[in-house]
């Protein structure tokens, strides 16, 4: 005999133990020994059934009783299958011979085979349907026997009903049983599908959270990298003192940028439970997300880039983090879009209104010039064209999504580019103090 296998007992791989039982375990992977098992015990019984009802009644009815019992005995085979055909010919052989006789007993046990089948392979109420008319046929066929004796019939009623329904209830409760397995083994099955599909959307969730957070880092760093290194290459025979200024400040962004990529990439080497490739990784200490207050240190380095920009703040800023860095990086975004397709841009005007209360509205409009294709123009708007992806966008609309907020991003008249972001706060926050309608310019 072979080996058990997972697959037989669990074929969702569900992790489910072993059943106990060795012989029920044989039984229910070979079905079919059980029924053929039946079906010969039944047939020899039914050979005896014939052969002893020859005797006592006329030749039609011995050619009928031999005609259902080989029906009986092959829909035994099926009985899983066709329960209520083998309901229907056990009722037959009932009313074709006389209760009490062999050839009885043998079309009640077929009709016991057949409600047990019923209850556990369809349903109770066809089960007990079965039951009633199996009890009537058992009474009618003694009355058609001739056996008018009330005792005779009293006994048929009541013997062959009583056996009826208990074989009834044993199927009932077995099905029940199996039917509730099920149940529990589907539901397993579905939670377990849940569970696959909760992770596959927190894995996509997190992968895009982590790539908004790189395209942040990247996208600000380089772009203001590669602006002040054309602003040094063109400066650097006439004003070299200048040209080593913004070579400094390169190096400092380069700088910081790579320690807030290391900071990304350990918190997913920790999350992934390996350990860091390096001891200068593992050194670089967790730091918070940005707020608010970060945002004039980022506005200074656009500028040290090249963008006029002036920033204006409205109302209070709220206690809530999540608007705050949402704001931070939304601002960081349009920047980098702005140092990097508006070709000379005389203004780049950045507003943040806290004046409503559990609203922030932020506007970032510049009034340069969109890049033309191959970027001509010559100098630093040559070297910084580039085709974007639109990710920034994305990203920057799922960011503010994810708060109930929205994004609207596209070309003005004359000429610029105008981003606008409403984000709503999670906890608003009156205005305690007036608010003031222009910050100094940055």
């Amino acid at each position: 005999m072979r080996p058990r296998r997972a697959e037989d007992y669990d074929p969702q791989g569900l992790g489910l133990p072993k059943p106990p039982g060795f012989i029920r375990t044989f039984f229910r992977r070979n079905p079919w020994i059980v029924d053929a098992v039946l079906m010969g015990l039944f047939y020899y019984a039914s050979i005896g059934s014939v052969v002893a009802s020859a005797n006592a009644s006329s030749l039609a009815i011995t050619a009928l009783s031999a005609v259902l019992s080989l029906v009986t005995t092959a829909a035994i085979l099926f009985r899983r299958f066709v329960p209520r055909i083998l309901a229907g010919v056990s009722s037959a052989l009932l009313l074709a011979v006389f209760p009490g006789t062999t050839g009885s007993s043998v079309g009640g046990i077929a009709l016991v085979i057949a409600l047990y089948a019923l209850a556990v392979y369809r349903s109770a109420r066809s089960a007990w349907l079965w039951t009633i008319i199996g009890t009537a046929a058992a009474t009618l066929g003694a009355v058609a026997g001739g056996l008018l004796d009330v005792a005779v019939l009293l006994i048929a009623f009541f013997g062959y009903g009583m056996i009826f329904v208990i074989a009834t209830l044993i199927g009932i409760t077995v099905g029940n049983r199996a039917r509730y397995m099920d149940a529990l083994l589907a539901r397993a099955a579905q939670l377990a599908r849940e569970r696959d599909a909760q992770a596959q959307l927190a894995t996509a969730s997190e992968r895009a959270r982590i790539a908004r957070e790189m395209h942040d880092i990247v996208a600000h760093s380089l772009t203001v990298m590669i602006a002040l290194a054309d602003g040094a290459t063109r400066a650097a025979t006439s004003d070299p003192g200048r040209a080593m200024d913004a070579m400094a400040h390169v190096s400092e962004i380069g700088r910081t940028s790579l320690t807030d990529m290391r900071r990304v990439l350990g918190v997913l080497t920790e999350a992934s439970g390996d350990q860091p490739a390096d001891e200068s990784s593992a050194a670089i200490p967790l730091a918070p997300q940005p707020t608010f207050d970060e945002l004039r240190p980022l506005v200074d380095s656009y500028r040290a880039a090249g963008l006029p920009i002036t920033l204006t703040v409205s109302g209070s800023v709220p206690d809530d983090s999540v608007a705050q860095l949402t704001v931070f990086r939304v601002v960081q975004e349009a920047l980098t879009n702005a140092l990097r397709y508006a070709r000379t841009p005389s203004r780049v005007e950045v507003t943040v209104d806290f004046t409503t209360p559990g609203l922030t509205e932020v506007t970032v409009r510049d009034d340069g010039l969109a890049p033309t294709p191959g970027g001509s123009g010559g100098g630093a708007a040559a070297a910084s064209a580039s085709i974007g992806s639109g990710r920034g966008l994305i990203g920057m609309r799922e960011r503010v999504a994810l708060y109930g907020g929205t994004v609207e991003a596209g070309p003005v008249e004359p000429r610029g580019w105008r981003v606008h972001a409403r984000i709503p706060s999670a906890v608003p926050q009156p205005n305690t103090s007036p608010p003031h309608p222009e910050s100094p310019a940055l």
